[in-house]
Parts: C-alpha cells; sequence; structure tokens
C-alpha cells in the first residue's frame, strides 16, 4: 500500500472492499450502489485534468483513455504470504480447488472472468479477481472462494494487497544475508514481502542472517506492522516508531560506525492520487497543493535513506502519486544532494511482465493556489517562505546527467492497476566519514577472509575513530552538521534521540525488551521438558516484562537482532516489537509438567530441536476429532493412538500429522500442532481465526465452541497468575 493512503488515514474513513469489472468494460451505474456514501461523488475534477494534461505525462490519446479508466472500481488482488511451504499449500488449493469451478461461469448474460495470477508476480503468488462483490454475491461459486479469500485472510495466510503496491519489495532484490530498512512501514504489506525475502531459504531450515526493521512515525500504526508480520513469525524482524527523516544511528557491538542496512525502502507519505480508483474522495479534495506540502518531507525521508543506506547498496524510493512533485522531483533533488554518491539504476529488464513509462524529465510547478510559474520569483511573496525550491525541474543537461527516464510511472489503465512511481538507486560513495569507515572495515574482514593463514591484522592509525573523526572529504566538510548526521562525528557521548515519537505516543511505555540468560532455571526446565537440543542457541532468548516480574511469554531473537539489543546505543531506539514467541508461562500449574508450553507460531523454529518423548502422528481422521471437537477425549481415538497417549505424561506436546494424512491432505510440507495433553483429554493449542482456517479448508467444517465454564475457568486462572506475578515481582 502506498503511503498516501496512511496519510489520508487521519483525515477519513477507509472505504470498503472494491471490487472490478473487467479492463473491457466499464462496471455498470448499478454497481457503485453498493459503496455508499461514495455512490453520489462525480467522477470529474477539471483541475486534476488540466494539471496532468499540461504536465504531459501521457500522449492527448492516450490521456483520456487513462482517465476514463481510473473512473472505474480498482479489481480486487490479493498475494499468498507466508513461507514458501505455506505459500504453496495455499497455491495449491487456489490453483486445483477454486480456479476450475469458476471457469465458464455466465451471470446475466455475461461471462465472468476467473481469477488469474498477475504476470509480474513470482512464482504465482499474487492473484487478481475481475469480479465486483455484488456478483460474487449471486454466484455460488464465487461465494465459495469468496469465503475461502475472507478466512484465509484472517487467518493471515492471505494479504488483500494493490497489485502495484507489490512492486516495490520485488525491485530491492533482497538476499537472505541482507538487514533490511523499511523506512515508512505501516500498514505492512511491503513489510511481509520483505520478510518472506529474508526468509527465501527457509528450505534449508535456517535463521537467516539478515534482519528487517519495520518503522513508521505514528504509534498505533506500527502496532499494524505486528498484526501484518504475526504469520511470518520471524526472529529477524523489529517493528519501531521514528520520524523517517530523523531515524537514529545505532552503533553495534565491536563497531566503531552507526549501523548501515543493505536494503532501504522509502515509501513515503504521498497525496495518494494514484490510488483514485480506490479512494473515490480524492475526486472532490484533489487539489496540487497537497504535492507542494509534502515534497520536502519526502526528499528528508529519502535523503535520511541514503545516509543509512550501506556502499554497494540499493534503496528504492516509491509513492502512489502521479505528481512529479513528490516523485521526479525529490529524486532530483536528492541526487543532488548526494553528489554523485547515490546512482539511479535501469531496471527495465526485471520483473518483465510488469508494464511501464519512463519517468519524466521535465514539469511544470504550480504556487499553492494553482496557478503555474516557472521560477520562485513567480510566487506571491507571502507564500514563497515555505515554497519549495527543489520542486522545480532540473536544466536539460541535469536532466540527461540524472537519467530521471529511468524512474517507473504504473498508470492503472495499462494493465488495470493503481498508478504508482518507484525508483531505484544503489549507492556506489561516501555521504560521510562513517561510510568510509565502514567500507574500510569490510574491506578489512574481506581480506581477513582471503588470507586465512593471518591469525590477526594490525589495524592502521586510519581505523581508530579519533584520527577518522577529522578525515573527511570535502563535500562532507561544507556540510552543516544536523541531528541526523552524527555519524560525521565519531564521538563516544550521543545526544539521546529527541523526535517526533515523543509527541505521538505521550505516557506510552514500551516493557523493556530483556535478553535472558544462558543459564536460567526457565531454560533449564524447558531443556528437560521438552529434551531442547543443545545446538539450539540458549543465548538468544528475550524476555518482556514491567519491575523484572516473571514474563508470561518467553521470545526468541536471531543473532542479528541479540547484536541490535546489546548495543549501548538500543535505548535511543523506539522498539514497538521484535521477536517470536516460543513458550507461554501456564496460568496454572500441572504436577510433573514444564509450567511452559509450546506455541502454534514457536514451532516451525523449535520442530528439528524437540526430542521425540513428547511427540505422536495422528491420522486425517484423528486431525478432524483434535480440529472440530471441543477438548476431544481419549477414548474419540484408535486404541493404538489411544494408548501412545496415555503413556505420554499431562502436559504441552507435539502433534504431527502422518505421511499418508498429509498426501489427502494434499499438504506440500508437513503439519504440525501444539497440544495440551490432560488426564483425559486434548485440546489443540491454536487461536480461534488458525484454527476455524484449518477446519474449513480440510474438513469444510466450523471448530466447536469451547464450553463456557472452561474459557471462564482459565481467564480467571490467568489473570490470578498474573496478579501473582506482579505481587512477586513488587516484593522482590
Amino acid at each position: 500500500m502506498g503511503y498516501g493512503r496512511k496519510k489520508r488515514a487521519y483525515r477519513q474513513k477507509k472505504t470498503t472492499d472494491e471490487t472490478a469489472a473487467s479492463s473491457e468494460d466499464k462496471p455498470k451505474q448499478k454497481y457503485y450502489d453498493e459503496r455508499k456514501p461514495f455512490a453520489d461523488i462525480e467522477r470529474d475534477n477539471e483541475k486534476f485534468k488540466s494539471y496532468y494534461k499540461a504536465q504531459n505525462i501521457l500522449s492527448e490519446e492516450e490521456f483520456d483513455k487513462f482517465y476514463e479508466f481510473i473512473k472505474t472500481i480498482l479489481p480486487t488482488t490479493f498475494r499468498i504470504t507466508g513461507s514458501r511451504t505455506t505459500a504453496m499449500e495455499i497455491l495449491n488449493v487456489v490453483e486445483k480447488t477454486y480456479v476450475p469451478k469458476l471457469q465458464d461461469i455466465v451471470i446475466d448474460g455475461v461471462k465472468i472472468e476467473p481469477p488469474k495470477p498477475l504476470p509480474f508476480y513470482p512464482d504465482r503468488f499474487a492473484w487478481q479477481v475481475n469480479v465486483p462483490r455484488l456478483l460474487i454475491r449471486k454466484s455460488p461459486e464465487f461465494a465459495e472462494f469468496h469465503k475461502f479469500i475472507v478466512t484465509e485472510t484472517e487467518a493471515g495466510n492471505i494479504s488483500r494487497q494493490e497489485a502495484v503496491s507489490m512492486v516495490p519489495p520485488l525491485l530491492m532484490d533482497i538476499k537472505p544475508h541482507q538487514w533490511v530498512l523499511d523506512m515508512c512501514a505501516a500498514p505492512g504489506s511491503k513489510t511481509a514481502q520483505i520478510i518472506e525475502a529474508v526468509h527465501s531459504n527457509d528450505k534449508l531450515n535456517e535463521i537467516p542472517l539478515g534482519l528487517v526493521v519495520a518503522n513508521d512515525a505514528d504509534y498505533k500504526r506500527s502496532h499494524m506492522l505486528i498484526h501484518q508480520s504475526k504469520r511470518l513469525q520471524s526472529p529477524c524482524f523489529m517493528a519501531t516508531n521514528h520520524d523517517g527523516a530523523q531515524f537514529p544511528n545505532v552503533r553495534l557491538p565491536g563497531t566503531n560506525t552507526p549501523w548501515k542496512f543493505d536494503r532501504v525502502l522509502c515509501d513515503v507519505p504521498c497525496s495518494g492520487d494514484g490510488t483514485i480508483r480506490k479512494n473515490e474522495k480524492i475526486w472532490d479534495n484533489w487539489t496540487p497543493a497537497a504535492a507542494l506540502q509534502l515534497h520536502s518531507t519526502q526528499v528528508q525521508i529519502f535523503a535520511r535513506g541514503c545516509q543509512l543506506l550501506k556502499i554497494g547498496g540499493r534503496i528504492v524510493y516509491s509513492t502512489c502519486s502521479f505528481n512529479p512533485i513528490e516523485n521526479e522531483a525529490v529524486v532530483a533533488e536528492v541526487l543532488r544532494q548526494t553528489k554523485g554518491a547515490i546512482r539511479l539504476l535501469d531496471v527495465s529488464n526485471e520483473l518483465p511482465g510488469l508494464k511501464r513509462k519512463p519517468g519524466l524529465k521535465t514539469w511544470k510547478v504550480t504556487d499553492k493556489i494553482g496557478n503555474f510559474v516557472n521560477n520562485l520569483e513567480e510566487v506571491d511573496p507571502k507564500l514563497r517562505k515555505r515554497f519549495p525550491q527543489s520542486a522545480f525541474p532540473p536544466t536539460e543537461a541535469e536532466a540527461e546527467e540524472m537519467h530521471l527516464e529511468r524512474c517507473i510511472r504504473i498508470y492503472p489503465h495499462e494493465q488495470n492497476t493503481g498508478g504508482f512511481f518507484v525508483a531505484v538507486f544503489e549507492k556506489v560513495g561516501a555521504l560521510s566519514a562513517a561510510d568510509r569507515i565502514a567500507a574500510k572495515e569490510e574491506k578489512k574482514e574481506i581480506e581477513v577472509d582471503m588470507e586465512e593463514e593471518k591469525e590477526e591484522i594490525v589495524p592502521s592509525k586510519r581505523s581508530s575513530p579519533e584520527n577518522d573523526s577529522n578525515d573527511e572529504d570535502e563535500g562532507a566538510t561544507k556540510k552543516a552538521k544536523t541531528e541526523d548526521e552524527a555519524d560525521e562525528e565519531e564521538e563516544e557521548e550521543v545526544k539521546p534521540y529527541e523526535g517526533k515519537p515523543k509527541k505521538d505516543v505521550p505516557g506510552i511505555k514500551e516493557a523493556p525488551f530483556e535478553l535472558v540468560p544462558s543459564d536460567s532455571d526457565d531454560l533449564k526446565d524447558i531443556t528437560e521438558f521438552y529434551g531442547l537440543d543443545s545446538s539450539f542457541p540458549r543465548d538468544q532468548f528475550l524476555l518482556r516484562s514491567e519491575n523484572n516480574a516473571k514474563g508470561r511469554s518467553l521470545y526468541f531473537v536471531s543473532s542479528a537482532i541479540k547484536k541490535v539489543l546489546e548495543s549501548k546505543d538500543f535505548s535511543r531506539l523506539q522498539t514497538v516489537n521484535t521477536g517470536v514467541r516460543l513458550f507461554v508461562r501456564q496460568s496454572s500449574p500441572v504436577d510433573s509438567a514444564s509450567p511452559f508450553r509450546l506455541t502454534s507460531e514457536g514451532l516451525p523454529l523449535l520442530d528439528s530441536v524437540l526430542s521425540d518423548k513428547r511427540r505422536f502422528e495422528i491420522g486425517l481422521d484423528e486431525l478432524r476429532v483434535l480440529l472440530v471437537e471441543a477438548f476431544p477425549t481419549l477414548d474419540r481415538f484408535p486404541e493404538a493412538k489411544r494408548e501412545k497417549l496415555e503413556n505420554i505424561a499431562p502436559g504441552c506436546c507435539i502433534v504431527r500429522l502422518d505421511e499418508e494424512g498429509c498426501k489427502k491432505a494434499e499438504f506440500v510440507g508437513s503439519l504440525i500442532l501444539p497440544v495440551w495433553k490432560g488426564k483425559h483429554s486434548l485440546n489443540v493449542l491454536l487461536n480461534k481465526k488458525d484454527k476455524r482456517s484449518l477446519c474449513e479448508r480440510l474438513f469444510n467444517a466450523i471448530p466447536e465452541a469451547a464450553p463456557e465454564h472452561l474459557v471462564k475457568k482459565s481467564t480467571e486462572n490467568q489473570a490470578a497468575a498474573d496478579a501473582a506475578r506482579r505481587t512477586n515481582a513488587a516484593q522482590e
């Protein structure tokens, strides 16, 4: 999702889910009737039309086609999410179960196009449905498909994401070992794509060396990132809450320089008129002033992203706007500021299925009233003070040198999408002293790897921070120092970060993130009860609790995230969330059982490192009993299975669907579930949405609700346990 929608979210309610007719036919008016209160909006705006015609974004003939097309409703698109194994399972259901059912459907004399994969998205993991919701309700076949989409979206296996919003992460060219920063991430659809790319080696059952930092300036919206990334359950993920233009420096243990990222995404706040097919109020509210108001902010965020990027790294700038003031003008200004350190890349050979137009080399500027102006002198003196000089186009020679034509413009009429702008850059030179030091340190690491016979390389005087603090090139010495260019001075004392989040989150304090000692009693208990293999890291567990209370949950983080947590500068990060929850403390103790139970989100990480003493296999029929029935008793299972279950001591254990069951259910990988084994019954430990998703997908059934008295008792036990932990902490 482009960030234009993010900005408007503060001013208006989000529209209802949109679907579309085919690209050949303009939707009939009756299909707009369900879209109240937008049904009466006149889809015409002369200012919008005149402004973009003057910009020559398209030929006159093509512009007319474009203008008529943006009056139609955007089609529904969705992306299959999660690890590759999970995604393949969902894709299998879509292609083998639903697409065949949706062929040759005719409603009201009109043949309906079946769902089809987006031509530019790899591995058929993104799909488009050109069917209005009204027609979906009329057709039993589409109604069944719609139910599937809703269920899997709630479970987190499918993300309803606009097609063009999927483009920027694809062009980042992310590898599993890379450190990636998403500067303006909420609500998180692109972040989810980034996490999936970092985990693209999950077939090897390895935790990637890379990490993903997803940042957003708004506290409440930064929590949306957690919801979007929930299904992926990455130990390499961290959500933060900062103004992107003032994202803080963090020095990692053993380094002299602030952290740098291999990949950065700047999907910045924008006016969002590229979403006009979806956000129809734009027809009434559009004005060229919106782009001018955001231009400077966009430049600042993009420039900060360039500072945080490693030399040799790739940064992607994007908006969901047609406006060159927010697009090419921002690109041109940052290219000027970076003086050759950032290079605009030609990515015309990447994503071959994507139809696109080149970036503009020149454009026209209006003042905030809407009058076209050629330079700052023509702007009303009263408005001139805050008017961005960088909004004006570069000279013809500058534009040629910048290669602005390498920018990507995506127009709705070409592929039945929304509108989008994307530009891809590589950092080819240093922007600061920190860049030069980091480059030297990286070069030194390579030399160590190449000369294994040398046990140690003696550092030169220039590797010392005292020496490098004054080692600046001509461009750097001419720069004025700002709070965000602390990496220009390699000093031990750094001012604490004092940015927007203090205003955004008054009175809100996140629970601390504390690493658990590797020899803690809790980890010893877990190791003994579950047979946790000695190869699994004990020094990467995380606890979040106030006042040193015993935490209810134990989280696990990757080695990369651990480095960030151990940084002396970690307190400068307004961290919202990180880590995968592996174990949850029980609300009431059970004799001989561990006080911690397993979680469904943690099992993929733990499956290969837990012993077999608390495992058992079941077939598809037994899985149905376990999922559909509430607290099934042991006598509901075959005798052979029942005997094995009775021999397992009460407590949490792992259930695996056997090989024959996986074949019948058409699972690409395996299915493992955490189950609480009581004296006489079982209870699968899944949340309601995940449990319902599995039941409907496998058995076309809805799970039974747990008896009210058990739910009440569980809630009371948990509340009592939490209160006891708080009391003990206060006494300690």
